[in-house]
């Protein structure tokens, strides 16, 4: 939020997820952010994901935002800023 990579964020904790890694398959409890920001910014987040997230490779992905409410997608362009 400080940088300004997203408008807001929900954090999940607690959900179960199961993966291969280096040949071994992996069962852990882990957490889950979904953020909401402009497109624009995806690179940077994933940078900054990169930097601070303990795993080789943490999954940061973008879902496609079809529609929307346009006073809360307004909201997120505002509290988010312009790529670099």
């Amino acid at each position: 939020m400080e940088e300004r990579l997203a408008a807001c964020g929900h954090h999940l904790s607690a959900i179960r997820s199961i993966y291969r890694w280096e040949g071994e398959i992996h069962d852990e409890a882990e957490a889950r952010v979904a953020l909401h920001t402009r497109r624009s910014l995806v690179l940077a987040i994933v940078g900054r994901t990169a930097d601070l997230h303990p795993y080789d490779v943490p999954c940061v992905i973008a879902l496609p935002l079809v529609d929307g409410n346009p006073a809360y997608l307004r909201w997120i362009a505002e509290e988010t800023r312009e790529p670099d």
